[in-house]
């Protein structure tokens, strides 16, 4: 089993250890696994947590014998993580307060964000982690997405991401602070 885990230091709620929740658990915590990791594979991306989208600074662990295999195929492939990129991993896994920020960063924008798109007739479905807010208005997705439009506001339509997206959008919470300043305003405004 593989476990993408690139959105683990950015929990919400009971998963937000800065506000008193617990830590989101690894697919290799001892909790998880009871003691073997056998068949198991943690990846682990710092695209997120770290604002390193694009720069493939990434990681695998797990069982060893998968984690050995990978290795030996992504270096014949020549797909080995650039120098400076490790160097750049190294210095982001080291300093936990520079996550912290951008957790903070994204906290904002999604207490901003909520209550317009609530106060615009969405229904939340809160995930306890992430960058994004799967919304409905109980109507076809690219209704939901044509409105937004009209607001010139870009959401994601949640049939892009599967079946069970239909009917929903997906807002990131990813857009500048003016950007999301901007799209609450004009939610606050057409209701």
């Amino acid at each position: 089993m593989a476990s993408d885990e690139c959105y683990a230091e950015l929990g919400w709620g009971e998963w937000d250890a800065q506000r008193g929740g617990e830590a989101v658990p690894s697919v290799l915590d001892p909790r998880v696994t009871g003691g073997s990791t056998d068949g198991l594979l943690c990846v682990y991306s710092l695209s997120k947590q770290s604002n390193l989208a694009g720069y493939r600074a990434a990681f695998v662990a797990g069982d060893s014998s998968i984690v050995a295999n990978l290795v030996n195929s992504r270096k014949h492939a020549g797909m080995i993580v650039p120098y400076p990129v490790q160097e750049a991993m190294r210095t982001a896994l080291g300093d936990a307060g520079h996550v912290l920020a951008q957790k903070d960063l994204y906290r904002g924008r999604r207490e901003r964000l909520l209550p317009a798109l609530k106060n615009f007739g969405l229904e939340i479905h809160e995930s306890k982690a992430g960058l994004y807010l799967w919304s409905t208005a109980g109507e076809a997705t690219w209704d939901t997405v044509r409105r937004f439009a009209d607001l010139g506001i870009v959401v994601g339509p949640g049939v892009f991401y599967g079946d069970a997206g239909n009917g929903f959008i997906r807002v990131a919470l990813t857009g500048t602070d003016e950007r999301i300043d901007a799209a609450v305003e004009r939610l606050d405004t057409a209701r």
